[in-house]
């Protein structure tokens, strides 16, 4: 230090010291070549100095640089759902972030933040951060199925870092989860549904009972769900699978499926499946008659069979009321031993196999059953405990029939039947008429008449032949669906029931076998350019989609008929027999003027929607030639031409069309609609979407011209298009985004200017349930684009779920959403007895079961309690014995609501109570109605109703005298001219004296009397 000193003074003295003038320039330079020297020196030893003065800094030893460890897991493979990645890491650098890397990819970063004692007592020389830890959670979506290994890296301040080890990842196997596990049962919806994906390769999914194969399902159905949780599987977007399995393909007992998915190549993997519950005892029920009415003795006798023996079989109602025992009569008997007369005829061979049983009887007083109409039920138990309630019959005390008159329009209610129905004088129907007939409901019949195949044949051109032979209606142990047409007429004359003729020219005409001597449509479709083509450019032969869900076993509805202008013969066919069919139906009206008929026309008129996501139709050249001159405003859509008034609104140029479906085309010959996957945001695909709804309502258009200018009325003419979603399209030029839109299906398509709109309603829809895409309801969208709509057929048993039978509060319901919607007619799916499910499954399909169900209850309740309500009435009997329902009303202030079996019980704490009704789209009031309360308040309550109007005005109801009696009060809904009813709200005023108030309230109704729709 004494030299750096020493040398500092030395360069210091010879840049002060004075220079002589000559050797100025020369000295400067000097100067300032020492002061650099001088700075230098300086800062050296100021280093020197400092370094002197510090401790030195101890340098780690090896064993603590770049350590760090993965704890777990040992492997991931693709049985884990996430991924939990736990370890440790410490550096002389102190380590600031965990990165995880996957072939070339940085996929998360995690920071040390879990302290770790082990490792500190492992590594007490080394200074370990206080938190060296790190737990890192990773989505097995997020890692590509290429994958081998991840690779994780410790970073610290610095940019190096260092690997701190690798986990290897084994993706061979596939993956997939259940998204349900409720047991199958009777009842049940019995899916089978989930989503499974591989890493290279699309998964069947196999379902075994006992080690046989019971169901092989796909995994393609789309599932963005799957695909955003798995953003790295290329294959996870189409992975879902579904379908509904049978439960008379499964053995009987009580036991878990076994669910195999396995992507054919080498690999599979295996879930617990749901359970099955398959071993309750098992049997039918008989009466004399399915319905009841007034017998004084019921004969019971039924087969019941168990695997464990039966220890009792009791009768009761179906409230729970006992009514005695079935006593065993024939032990170890067969179900075919068990005479049915609707299947004396039948092969048991293809039946799944049975338990022994025995043949219970009992006859049974009428009187020991309570008033009103009941259902008789048997409650079966087997020797280890298991329960059943058999459906018997429906019975009805001969008091109950009280003739009624009818203040306004009447509902009409049609049986629907068939010739083997004909032949047993009808007793179903006679059966519902003295059930329900009376005062506002009449009960009459409906049956079909298939106009284009109850022909004279080829060798007559195929003119509809209205006396068409019993003899012709059986081929191949088939029998057609529709009579013949002066036998149906002839039936309701013999009746005098009004009757609802569906004339069939549409897909379910030819749907169960084919026959091209005798129906028109089985000889055009012969011809490729008479058919729909799907987007391929291709057709499909008839019995493509064999099994499919359907009125009938493995209908034929793959090769559906082109509606497009161009489709001559078949149009021109059509008319001839409709018409034809048309003039016998009038001069039956002429000859029998007291009789109600009308007819409902080709139900489920479609664009071919069969092909669920895999084909979409029609791309016949015709129809697309007819799609041009709809756009660009040519042929029948030019000025004055016979479409021209349903063309596009506005004439497209082609730059438009190209700019719309980014196509270059030269001319509009070449035009085309698109055909690859449905996109609902292009423009393009609304456009064919809207035009091929306008194909359906001009077909429905055409039908109910030719059907009006053949003599009928134009308010006897209703079409039939099917709504199973409530998201359906009410105007033809609606946006598009789902499958009924590929149909062609929309409101007002099937609403002609020449008819009516009949809806064919079914599950959900059928209570109008779900979200419209538009309006306030399916129902309500149906109402507002016809007020004077029928149901031409409705059960409320789902077709997706054949063996899940309808409960009462869904039956309940189904029946209210369609006579408060206003319906002017019902006709119910009417078919098999709700007992065949155990002996006679293959003939079961739940949502044509009418006896034994409570379908049948409910229909039957119902039709009797709007005897005192014409059309267009609201009523709201708050359940019944077997329901609890609020009807849709809700509570206002401080009051609370409890249902009971056919009652609300409303009660407050303040000095009143209040209620809402639904909201409505009703009818218009250019008359007045009126509001009647059933219900028990104590007297003199002030009773005040407020009507809420469309415009949003209000009105009062004003009560007749005397107000409010405390059982029933009656008030007048005051007219206003082209204004609609859309809710009501009640309000009951006690004095204040009272610590609670209650009302019970038994109904509510508002009646249309004599009220235009």
């Amino acid at each position: 230090m004494q030299i750096l000193h020493n040398a500092q003074l030395f360069i210091k003295n010879a840049i002060c010291t004075p220079a002589k003038p000559n050797q100025l320039q020369e000295n400067m330079l000097n100067k300032k070549f020492l002061t650099a020297i001088l700075l230098s020196i300086t800062t050296v030893a100021s280093v020197a100095s400092l370094r002197l003065q510090s401790k030195p800094h101890p340098v780690p030893p090896a064993e603590c640089l770049q350590r760090g460890s993965i704890d777990s897991p040992a492997i991931i493979d693709s049985h884990q759902s996430s991924i939990r990645i736990e370890g440790w890491a410490s550096d002389a650098d102190e380590v600031k972030r965990i990165e995880v890397w996957a072939n070339g990819k940085l996929l998360t970063i995690a920071t040390p933040k879990i302290a770790r004692p082990d490792v500190h007592r492992a590594l007490p020389q080394c200074q370990v951060p206080a938190t060296p830890g790190f737990s890192i959670m990773l989505s097995r979506g997020e890692i590509s199925p290429r994958t081998n290994a991840l690779e994780l890296r410790a970073f610290g301040a610095a940019k190096s870092g260092f690997t701190l080890g690798q986990v290897p990842v084994n993706f061979l196997g596939p993956i997939g989860v259940l998204d349900i596990d409720e047991p199958i049962r009777a009842d049940g919806k019995n899916l089978i549904s989930g989503w499974a994906v591989s890493a290279h390769a699309p998964v069947k999914v196999k379902v075994f009972a006992f080690g046989k194969a019971m169901l092989t399902l796909p995994a393609t159905n789309l599932r963005d769900d799957v695909a955003k949780v798995f953003p790295a599987w290329p294959l996870a977007k189409a992975s879902g699978f579904e379908d509904v399995l049978p439960m008379q393909k499964l053995p009987r007992g009580r036991y878990r499926l076994r669910i195999v998915i396995d992507d054919e190549k080498g690999h599979s993997r295996e879930i617990d499946g749901p359970e099955v519950i398959n071993d309750l005892p098992v049997g039918k029920v008989l009466a004399q008659q399915d319905k009841l009415t007034g017998a004084k003795t019921i004969a019971l006798r039924a087969w019941l069979g168990d695997e464990d023996g039966i220890r009792s079989a009791m009768v009761e109602t179906e409230t729970g009321i006992p009514l005695g025992a079935l006593m065993l009569t024939a032990a170890n008997q067969a179900p075919k031993a068990f005479p049915d007369a609707r299947f004396k005829d039948r092969s048991w061979k293809n039946e799944p196999p049975m338990p022994k049983g025995g043949i219970y009887t009992l006859n049974l007083s009428s009187r020991a059953i309570p008033a009103g109409l009941q259902r008789i039920q048997v409650v079966v138990q087997d020797m280890i405990g298991n329960i059943s309630k058999l459906p018997g019959p429906l019975v009805l005390d001969g008091n109950s029939g009280a003739k009624r008159s009818c203040a306004g329009e009447k509902l009409h209610v049609f049986y629907p039947g068939g010739t083997a129905d004909f032949k047993r004088n009808f007793l179903q129907l006679q059966q519902l008429t003295d059930m329900a007939h009376g005062g506002c409901v009449e009960v009459g019949l409906r049956s079909r008449v298939e106009y284009l195949r109850a022909t004279h044949g080829a060798k007559n051109d195929f003119k509809f032949d209205a006396n068409f032979p019993e003899r012709l209606r059986n081929r191949k142990n088939q029998e057609m669906t529709g009579e013949s047409l002066n036998t149906l007429l002839n039936t309701a004359s013999r009746f005098h029931a009004p009757l609802m003729i569906t004339l069939d020219g549409g897909v379910w005409a030819d749907a169960k076998f084919s026959a091209p001597d005798l129906d028109i449509v089985d000889m055009l479709e012969q011809d490729e350019s008479a058919v729909q083509w799907n987007q391929f450019g291709k057709t499909e032969p008839d019995d493509a989609l064999k099994g499919l869900a359907g009125s009938t076993h493995s209908p034929q509805l793959a090769r559906m008929m082109s509606l497009n202008y161009y489709n001559r013969r078949f149009l021109d066919y059509k008319k001839r027999n409709l018409q034809a069919a048309a003039h016998q139906i009038v001069a039956f009206i002429k000859a029998h003027p007291a009789t109600y008929v009308a007819v409902n026309l080709d139900p489920d008129q479609y664009i071919n929607p069969w092909f669920y996501q895999t084909q979409w139709y029609d791309y016949n050249p015709d129809t697309l030639r007819q799609y041009r001159e709809w756009l660009f405003h040519l042929g029948p859509y030019m000025d004055g031409g016979e479409l021209a008034s349903s063309r596009l609104g506005s004439a497209m140029t082609l730059a438009q069309a190209n700019r719309l479906a980014k196509q270059a085309w030269k001319d509009i010959s070449a035009v085309e609609p698109p055909r690859q996957s449905i996109d609902y945001s292009d423009q393009w695909q609304q456009l064919w979407t809207q035009f091929r709804r306008h194909l359906v309502a001009h077909h429905y258009a055409l039908l109910a011209k030719w059907a009006k200018d053949a003599g009928l009325p134009s308010d006897r003419i209703f079409t039939s298009q099917t709504y199973i979603q409530p998201d359906v399209a009410v105007s033809i030029n609606d946006v598009a985004n789902g499958w009924n839109d590929q149909a062609g299906v929309s409101i007002e398509g099937a609403k002609p200017q020449d008819g009516h709109l009949g809806a064919i309603l079914y599950g959900p829809a059928s209570r109008d349930q779900g979200k419209p895409r538009s309006g306030s309801s399916l129902i309500n969208n149906i109402r507002r684009v016809d007020p004077d709509w029928g149901v031409v057929e409705f059960h409320p048993a789902t077709i997706a779920f054949p063996e899940k039978l309808p409960s009462h509060e869904e039956s309940y319901a189904t029946m209210q959403t369609v006579i408060n919607g206003g319906a002017h007619f019902l006709s119910p799916m009417w078919g098999s007895f709700a007992g065949d499910r155990d002996l006679h499954p293959y003939d079961f399909k739940a949502y044509d079961v009418m006896e034994g169900s409570s379908f049948e209850y409910e229909l039957v309740w119902w039709l009797r309690a709007m005897q005192d309500w014409p059309v267009g009435s609201l009523y709201y009997p708050f359940g019944n014995s077997l329901v609890k329902s609020s009807d849709g009303w809700a509570t206002l202030g401080g009051t609370t609501l409890d249902s009971d079996f056919g009652a609300l019980n409303l009660s407050s704490k303040s000095d009143r109570i209040e209620i809402m009704s639904p909201l409505w789209e009703m009818r218009y009031l250019n008359t007045p109605l009126e509001l009647i309360i059933k219900g028990d308040w104590i007297p003199k309550t002030q009773l005040q109703g407020e009507i809420t109007l469309d415009n949003g005005a209000k009105l009062s109801c004003a009560f007749h005298t005397p107000v409010a009696s405390g059982k029933e009060a009656r008030c007048t809904v005051p007219a206003a001219a082209k204004q609609k009813i859309t809710q009501f709200k009640l309000t009951w005023k006690f004095p204040a004296q009272l610590v609670q108030a209650n009302v019970s309230l038994d109904s509510i109704a508002l009646v249309a009397t004599n009220a235009a729709p």
